[in-house]
């Protein structure tokens, strides 16, 4: 029985002085991890790169995008980050001022009218800046294919479902302003026209000589010629004449350009905020799939 009791006693001992030795080790091998400088991410390590939380990435901002790439056998596509940083700087080249809305009623002599031709003017600039801004998005979207490019075994299940949610989130984007706003800024700066016979001129010779002064529009003597000699019949001198028609592109229905130009005026707040809300989605969009891509990769290094 004393040995016994003397046996339990050393193996109580024993595990004592194990759980003392097992929290001493722990303690040390803490303040070893403390003492240990922290590793930097390598710029050739895309998985580990300077990135936020959101995905953006911390050196390219608004304010400090780098220039495109020069065309030759150094050429580099833009980068994910590049994209997005580019289309957050699209923001500062939406219009600021909203255009003001012209009277609904339409009449012939309104084009006259040095008021109506101002408003007009200041629809067609803000559709104008709207449209060049909607040209540089949809040309920054084209570019996002060539910035996620990898060939297809190379890209892990999950990669490929990301890439698949993103490029349909982007589509969507562009349909929002293709189907809300493409058609009303169309309207008003492409409107549909006739090309129309505007005046015709008549040029007769004389046949004294192969040529004879007329006075155009602008009070200019001009000398034209004619094209065949002249004929002589029964002692007459048969004259020959041309006629030069000139055109006019004339719009094919002038009260419907103008009620695009109210309506576009009317919706403009509303229609620059469409048209922000949808680049502001594409970028939100991009940051998160490069969110989900650091994941992928975190988790793959880990596995």
């Amino acid at each position: 029985m004393e040995a016994a009791a003397v046996g339990i006693t050393d193996a109580a001992a024993i595990g004592t002085g194990k759980l003392t030795g097992g929290v001493e080790s722990h303690k040390k091998r803490q303040a070893k991890r403390k003492d240990q400088p922290k590793k930097t991410p390598s710029a050739f390590n895309s998985s580990a790169s300077n990135r936020d939380d959101d995905g953006t990435d911390t050196t390219i901002s608004a304010n400090n995008i780098p220039p495109l790439s020069e065309v030759g056998r150094n050429f580099q596509p833009c980068t994910l980050p590049e994209i997005q940083a580019r289309l957050k700087a699209l923001m500062e080249q939406m219009p600021k001022e909203i255009p003001p809305i012209p009277t609904e009623e339409f009449e012939v002599n309104d084009e006259a009218t040095s008021k109506n031709t101002e408003i007009r003017a200041q629809i067609k600039s803000f559709a104008s800046q709207l449209q060049q801004t909607i040209e540089n998005y949809n040309l920054l979207l084209s570019l996002v294919s060539s910035a996620t490019y990898k060939w297809g075994v190379d890209r892990s299940g999950a990669s490929q479902q990301n890439l698949s949610v993103m490029v349909s989130e982007l589509q969507q984007c562009q349909e929002m302003i293709s189907s809300s706003v493409s058609g009303r800024l169309s309207n008003v700066l492409c409107p549909a026209v006739d090309v129309l016979v505007g005046e015709v001129e008549i040029v007769r010779g004389d046949g004294d000589d192969g040529a004879h002064d007329e006075e155009d529009g602008n009070n200019n003597s001009r000398k034209k010629r004619k094209l065949n000699d002249c004929n002589v019949n029964n002692g007459r001198i048969l004259t020959k004449e041309r006629r030069i028609n000139h055109y006019i592109r004339a719009q094919v229905d002038p009260a419907y350009v103008h009620l695009c130009h109210v309506i576009l005026a009317r919706n403009a707040a509303l229609i620059r905020h469409t048209v922000a809300t949808s680049i502001h989605t594409a970028q939100k969009v991009i940051a998160d799939y490069l969110k989900a891509m650091k994941k992928d990769g975190g988790h793959d290094m880990a596995v």
